[in-house]
């Protein structure tokens, strides 16, 4: 296993549950469990699982990419590159988006700047996707994996807003 394997895995995920830690941690459950919450709220516990898993996804995801931009096995070198630089482009955005999700939920001024934070994640992860999905299905298909994660967190964060403001019954 090369260096950058390790850390294409190693880096999202520690910088995903640094940042999650701190929102997630069982000490620090009490803005949890004041939110007006909808019927079909996950468990407090199984978000920081949730998180490791999408981590460690398009970690490997993002390894398996550079790996083909760099050996253009399947594709063309110049649809290669130019694929896997967008594609990790996007993709590091998005991981910066995400990383701080968390602690807009937990700590920020609002549920709807944490909803604009996880949309333009989303959007920029499936940009990602669609380059990925160029270079390699299997990191097109991780990359999908954690698209339809985060699009379920995305509706979670609508739905507390709109728990919050009397719309959904709970």
């Amino acid at each position: 296993m090369s260096s950058w394997s390790v850390l294409s895995v190693a880096v999202p995920l520690g910088l995903g549950l640094y940042a999650s830690f701190g929102a997630l941690r069982s000490g620090a459950s009490e803005w949890h469990t004041r939110l007006r919450k909808p019927r079909y709220n996950p468990p407090h516990a199984a978000l920081m699982p949730l998180f490791a898993l999408i981590f460690t996804l398009e970690g490997i995801a993002a390894f398996l990419v550079s790996n083909e931009m760099m050996l253009a096995r399947h594709t063309p070198e110049f649809v290669a590159v130019r694929a896997g630089q967008l594609g990790l482009g996007f993709y590091w955005l998005q991981l910066t988006f995400i990383i701080f999700w968390p602690a807009l939920l937990a700590f920020g001024p609002s549920l709807k700047l944490a909803l604009a934070n996880i949309t333009v994640a989303m959007l920029f992860q499936l940009a990602a996707m669609v380059e990925f999905f160029r270079l390699t299905i299997s990191g097109g298909m991780m990359m999908m994996l954690c698209f339809f994660a985060i699009s379920t967190l995305t509706a979670w964060n609508a739905a507390l807003i709109q728990a919050r403001s009397g719309i959904l019954p709970l």
